[in-house]
This record gives C-alpha cells, sequence and structure tokens, in this order.
C-alpha cells in the first residue's frame, strides 16, 4: 500500500510538472519566467527547471516547490526572503523531517520507512546538494 502510495503521488507530480512547464526547453534559457527576479532572489520555476534536469518530480510556483526526490522521498521546499529567515523558521521544525540549504527549508515529513522497523526515508546529502546548486543557478551564481 505504502509503495504505490509514493508511486501515485510521483505519478501526479510528474503529470502536473509537465504540465506546468509553459512550453520552455530545460535546456535553454527558459525564458524570462524561470530567471530570478533580480536582487538575489529565487525563482521557484527556475530551480524546479534545475531539479528536473537532475531527475526529481516536481510541481513548482514562485515560493515553494513541491514533488519526489531521485531516491523517491516526497518533500516540499519552502523559499524564504534570506537565510536568516529561512534559518528562524528551520529552528522551530522537527530535525529529523527537515533539512536547511540556502534561503529554503526542505520538510520531508510523512514519507513512509523502506523496510519495516527502519526510520522514516529522508532526503539523501546527495540530493540537498542538488537542491542548493539549483537554488544557485537560479540566482546566476553558478
Amino acid at each position: 500500500m505504502k509503495t504505490t502510495l509514493t508511486f501515485l503521488l510521483a505519478l501526479a507530480a510528474l503529470v502536473v510538472a509537465g504540465c506546468s512547464s509553459g512550453g520552455t526547453s530545460a535546456g535553454g534559457d527558459g525564458g524570462e519566467t524561470s530567471k530570478p527576479t533580480g536582487g538575489g532572489e529565487i525563482s521557484g520555476i527556475a530551480v524546479s527547471n534545475c531539479l528536473i534536469n537532475e531527475d526529481f518530480l516536481v510541481q513548482p510556483s514562485e515560493s515553494s516547490i513541491t514533488g519526489t526526490s531521485p531516491g523517491g522521498v516526497s518533500f516540499e521546499l519552502r523559499f524564504y526572503k534570506d537565510e536568516d529567515a529561512a534559518k528562524a523558521v528551520y529552528e522551530k521544525k522537527d530535525k529529523k523531517t527537515t533539512a536547511l540549504t540556502e534561503n529554503a527549508v526542505v520538510d520531508f515529513k510523512g514519507n513512509p520507512s523502506p523496510y519495516e522497523g527502519a526510520p522514516p526515508a529522508k532526503i539523501s546529502q546527495k540530493e540537498l546538494r542538488a537542491i542548493s546548486l539549483c537554488i544557485d543557478k537560479s540566482r546566476g551564481d553558478e
């Protein structure tokens, strides 16, 4: 049952991500909607396009991203004004089910255990690095 639910969530995220691409190619500049609005701000759509290239299944918006990591972990990535604001939110969250990266908080609570008796699945360090790199690319910090 848990595997079926995870598969259905991943499939739904894939369908929505494919429908919301706005017709831009991931290899191009993505048009104006995928670029930051200036001042180092983050475009959730640009970050999403980058994450898709890293095999994430995502549903973007300007201030947050929901989706599934390449390892099958469901998550919500929420952007904040700056790193201090993100850190303040992160400090109030359960460290077992959240991560802090750049000016964003990754919440992956509610994931099932990979096998009986194991702790719930969580975002890997490799996946967190990919998220961080995509945030940097969105800012133009490549």
